[in-house]
């Protein structure tokens, strides 16, 4: 807990429809105490993506020092791959899943680190892939990055990859955001699916989206389940496993 400024944290995930929490490929990992928070999507077609996932999300959150820019992230991303693939040594494979192993694991990254200072907090964020942060303001949305639209979603984003081969090019994918936030203030951290969904009814102003707020902030999950779930079924939300952290600045003690 800072000393200036404190930080209340929700977190919601889900798995797609017939799939169980231990098939889910989203990670959340936070730690309020040093104010930073990180979602991670594994690529549902890569080897080990739910454990990539994870071990980037937690290992970005319990760094000494959070990476925020390219010259950072790199030999950070590195140490995790090769973790991974140490993880990997003297299991036995189908030769398919050998081939996927030997391609790699893959996920999409979003990390926001908060620093208390003043009145409010400055923010710090990176992110590789399609993986999203939202920043609310007296029900405005304030920054969104770093997509910011439904459309601008693809089938192929750039992803944080566990190989040394495919490292260089991926970050130069890395995009990096900074601002400022007040008492009151919102950051939402989403996967994907859950991304565009907001973005779109967001722009529609269909009160799913902020009913969706309400309840993430209160914890409801029995209800936001049967949100998500009701979206999916109505093909406004694409049936992907969802992920989000909910971080509220609240003023100082």
């Amino acid at each position: 807990m800072s000393n200036h400024c404190r930080v209340q944290v929700r977190h919601f995930i889900l798995p797609k429809e017939g799939s169980g929490p231990e098939e889910c490929e989203d990670a959340v990992a936070f730690d309020a105490g040093s104010l930073r928070f990180a979602v991670a999507d594994g690529a549902t077609e890569a080897f080990d993506a739910r454990r990539w996932a994870a071990r980037l999300a937690a290992e970005w959150v319990g760094a000494v020092r959070a990476p925020l820019t390219a010259e950072e992230f790199g030999p950070w991303l590195k140490e995790q791959g090769e973790w991974l693939q140490a993880s990997w040594e003297g299991r036995k494979l189908s030769w398919y899943a050998e081939e996927k192993r030997r391609a790699g694991s893959f996920a999409a990254f979003v990390g926001l680190r908060l620093e208390a200072g003043g009145r409010g907090m400055s923010w710090r964020a990176v992110a590789l892939g399609d993986s999203c942060l939202v920043q609310r303001r007296g029900g405005q949305l304030l920054n969104a990055f770093p997509l910011s639209e439904p459309g601008e979603f693809g089938t192929a984003p750039p992803l944080a990859p566990s190989s040394n081969g495919a490292r260089e090019v991926a970050l130069a994918k890395l995009v990096g955001r900074e601002g400022h936030a007040e008492p009151g203030d919102t950051f939402l951290l989403m996967t994907d699916a859950l991304s565009a969904w907001y973005f779109d009814a967001s722009a529609r102003r269909d009160p799913a989206a902020e009913r969706f707020d309400s309840l993430l902030a209160a914890s409801d999950n029995t209800a936001l389940s049967e949100l998500v779930r009701g979206e999916r079924a109505a093909a406004r939300l694409k049936d992907d496993d969802v992920a989000v952290l909910r971080i509220e600045v609240g003023s100082g003690q």
